[in-house]
C-alpha cells in the first residue's frame, strides 16, 4: 500500500523552470540516459554508449549531434579531453524538475525503513537517529538528520529552599523528564509567596508547553493572580530555560561517501570530515524553514559554499501539523535522486502515520 502512496507522488517542479520546458523530447531522452548512465558509473558518458545501452531509437550520430547541442545550451559538460559527456548543474536541475519519477522503494528497503521507524516510536530523537544510519546505508551517502525538540508539556514545579534569597526550580514535564535551575527570591517575596506562586502556576500551566509561556501568557496569568508579575518575570525564563535541550545532529555514511571517486583526494575527504565538525552549519541547514517537503539542492545552488561540491535532498517530516524534524541526504551531484526522494517521500508517509497513531 505504502510503495502505491510513493508511485502516486507528484514531484514538486522547480518554480524556477515552471513553463521553461524548452527541450525537445529526443533531447529530454538523451539527457535522461546520460543522467542514469552516469549516475552507475560515474565515467563520462559517449555517444556509442547511449547508442547501445539505451534504445533510443536513433543512431550515435543523431545522439552525437543532440550531445553536442545540449552542451551548447549548458547542460552537459565535456571534462578535460574526454570524448564522454557529463551532466551540468543545469543538466541535474532539469532532470531533477522535469524528467526524475520518485522510485518506490523496494521491499527490502522498506522492511528496513520500517523498522527504523518503529523501533522508537516514544522518543523522536532514537527514530532519527536510526533513520540516518539506515538512510546513509541504502543510498551509499551521508545521511543527517535531527528533530525540531520535543515539546516541553508541564507537569508541575515546585521550589525547594537554598539560602536566605535563593531557591531551586524543580521543574517536572510530562514526560518524567526533572530540570532544575537556580533563581533568586525578589527582595519583596519570600519563599513562602514563592510556593505559593508555584501551586497557581501549576494550576495554570499544567499540560500546556512551557515554549508557549510568552508575553501573552504572562499577562493573562497576571490577570488570573490580580497581582503585579514583573518582580517574577525572572522565574518564568528560568522555567523555559531549564527545560531547554540541545537539539541533537545525528549524522551517518561519511565513510560510504569518501569511497565515491568524486572525493577520493585526501582535500576533497579532508573537507567531508571538516563539514561533519561544523554542526552549527548542519544543524542550520536542517532546521531552517522549508517551503515544500522535499527539496533538491545541487552542487553551487547550496545555500553554504561546504556544500558546493555535493548535492544534498532534504525532507521535513510532520506530524498532527507541526514540524518533528528534517533529513537531508548529502552525496556527489551525480546521485541518484529518483531512488533518494522516493525513500524520502515513503518515510514522511510512515512516520506521519505512526506518531498520529501514537497519539491517539
Amino acid at each position: 500500500m505504502l510503495i502505491k502512496v510513493i508511485k502516486m507522488a507528484k514531484w514538486t517542479m522547480n518554480d524556477a523552470f515552471d513553463g521553461l520546458n524548452e527541450l525537445t523530447e529526443r533531447k529530454r531522452r538523451v539527457l535522461w540516459a546520460i543522467v542514469q548512465d552516469y549516475s552507475s558509473t560515474a565515467e563520462p558518458v559517449g555517444s556509442r554508449t547511449i547508442a547501445r545501452k539505451y534504445d533510443l531509437g536513433v543512431s550515435s550520430a543523431t545522439i552525437r549531434n543532440e550531445m553536442q547541442d545540449l552542451e551548447d545550451e549548458g547542460y552537459l559538460e565535456q571534462p578535460h579531453t574526454s570524448a564522454g559527456r557529463v551532466p551540468s548543474i543545469k543538466g541535474y536541475r532539469y532532470y531533477v524538475d522535469w524528467l526524475m519519477q520518485p522510485s518506490p522503494v523496494t521491499p527490502e528497503e522498506e522492511s528496513l525503513l520500517v523498522e527504523a521507524l518503529t523501533g522508537h516510536v516514544a522518543k523522536v530523537d532514537e527514530i532519527f537517529r536510526n533513520m540516518a544510519k539506515v538512510v546513509s546505508m541504502l543510498t551509499r551517502s551521508l545521511s543527517v538528520a535531527a528533530s525540531s525538540g520535543q515539546q516541553s508539556i508541564l507537569n508541575y514545579i515546585r521550589f525547594l529552599p537554598l539560602d536566605g534569597r535563593r531557591a531551586i526550580l524543580l521543574v517536572v514535564t510530562g514526560g518524567g523528564e526533572v530540570s532544575n535551575a537556580i533563581i533568586k527570591i525578589p527582595d519583596d517575596s519570600s519563599f513562602d509567596e514563592m510556593q505559593l506562586l508555584a501551586d497557581k502556576l501549576n494550576h495554570f500551566l499544567h499540560g500546556r508547553d512551557l515554549a508557549r509561556v510568552d508575553e501573552k501568557f504572562i499577562m493573562s496569568f497576571q490577570k488570573d493572580v490580580e497581582r503585579d508579575l514583573s518582580p517574577y518575570i525572572h522565574i518564568f525564563a528560568a522555567m523555559q530555560e531549564a527545560v531547554k535541550t540541545q537539539k541533537q545532529v545525528y549524522s551517518d555514511g561519511a565513510s560510504q561517501l569518501i569511497e565515491q571517486p568524486e572525493f577520493q583526494n585526501v582535500e576533497k575527504m579532508q573537507d567531508i570530515l571538516n563539514l561533519l565538525e561544523k554542526r552549527d552549519i548542519l544543524e542550520s541547514m536542517l532546521l531552517s524553514t522549508m517551503d515544500r517537503p522535499i527539496a533538491v539542492h545541487i552542487g553551487t545552488e547550496n545555500a553554504f559554499k561546504n556544500f558546493e561540491d555535493l548535492s544534498v535532498v532534504r525532507a521535513q517530516f510532520t506530524a498532527n501539523g507541526k514540524v518533528i524534524g528534517s533529513m537531508a541526504v548529502l552525496g556527489p551531484t551525480r546521485m541518484q535522486y529518483e531512488k533518494v526522494v522516493g525513500m524520502m517521500y515513503f518515510m514522511q508517509h510512515q512516520l506521519n502515520q505512526l506518531l498520529e497513531k501514537d497519539d491517539d
